[in-house]
């Protein structure tokens, strides 16, 4: 008896999915149209906010997407050689911002990113420039410039923070600005 009955009810869903293809296939001719035009403008929406990214005229894009970024990983913990949200070290970190939010494939060590973009003068930085700095002979250390004179960083004590240029420390050590976008 339940085998007659889950029988019925198999046959009464395969017909009724049959009766409203028709039905559907008319509807679909207009959504399709409806969903290319979603996209297109999805894509073209895309398109305009990775130019007001680019535009150093419209900076406030990309200030925006540090800052919620920088709100984001706040919390994660300093760790050599880390690029995760498990932990990270100066260069992780910037690789995975770069990478997560632009788009931008950054080499992984600071001794590379010192080669990538444009040399910049200090008084000209941008937000999402990278700051660098020779903390020794041996190692150097990569931020990104947040604007108003304050870059985020990982630090080997606090993980990932903010710190002003005119701090005495970074002043001493400063090395040079890369403009990457």
């Amino acid at each position: 008896m339940l085998k007659q009955v889950l029988f019925l009810i198999l046959i009464a869903l395969t017909i009724a999915s049959c009766s409203t293809k028709k039905h559907v296939r008319k509807q679909r001719k207009n959504k399709t149209i409806r969903i290319e035009n979603d996209e297109k403008a999805k894509i073209k929406e895309q398109k305009k906010q990775f130019k007001l990214s680019q535009n150093p005229k419209k900076k406030t894009s990309v200030k925006h997407k540090l800052e919620t970024h920088y709100k984001k990983y706040k919390a994660v913990p300093y760790k050599y050689g880390g690029t995760s949200i498990k932990g990270f070290d100066c260069s992780g970190f910037v690789q995975f911002t770069y990478k997560h939010l632009f788009n931008i494939n950054l080499p992984r060590t600071t001794g590379l990113m010192l080669k990538e973009g444009n040399s910049v003068s200090k008084r000209k930085l941008q937000v999402g420039d990278l700051v660098l700095f020779r903390t020794s002979k041996r190692y150097r250390h990569v931020g990104i410039f947040m604007g108003n004179n304050l870059f985020m960083h990982v630090s080997t004590k606090k993980g990932l923070m903010k710190s002003n240029l005119d701090n005495p420390y970074w002043l001493k050590r400063y090395l040079t600005s890369r403009r990457i976008f």
